[in-house]
């Protein structure tokens, strides 16, 4: 009964240990590094680090660094994002974000999110959400513009 017991336990702490070091060595060399907090939010509450990574054309994930999950926190799609402008961080901010970079606000499916990266990072932010397509463009094919035009 000791053994078994003692052998669960051992299972369940290497289980821990591969999702850690998966996720330690899978996100760490992918993506930017981040941090980011969902608001409202008072004082320094809510930031969480992690990373950044532009997975597909239209999906950002945000991982957290002190999550053994293989999944992402927050996944952001591109056609829902808008930016809300830019602010300069507290002084009490100042002690556990980058240096010299401002902070991002932008909204995401009607929650609002702000967001402190490197200079680099944030222009590739920035410039990914700026560059996205109308949300309200249509693909659609020729026969089907041809049968709207029909109507007109």
């Amino acid at each position: 009964m000791y053994y078994t017991f003692m052998a669960i336990i051992v299972a369940f702490c290497l289980v821990l240990v591969v999702l850690g070091a998966y996720r330690f060595f899978t996100l760490r060399s992918n993506g930017n590094n981040v941090t980011l907090r969902r608001l409202p939010a008072v004082g320094n509450h809510g930031w969480r680090n992690g990373i950044l990574r532009y997975e597909s054309n239209n999906e950002l994930k945000f991982y957290q660094f002190r999550s053994l999950s293989p999944f992402p926190d927050v996944i952001f799609h591109r056609s829902h994002l808008t930016l809300d402008g830019q602010r300069d961080y507290t002084e009490e901010e100042a002690s556990f974000l980058f240096d010299g970079t401002p902070i991002v606000k932008f909204r995401h499916e009607g929650k609002d999110y702000e967001a402190q990266m490197s200079k680099h990072a944030t222009m590739a932010f920035v410039s990914w959400i700026e560059s996205a397509p109308n949300a309200r463009l249509d693909k659609m094919s020729p026969s089907e513009a041809r049968r709207r035009m029909r109507h007109i």
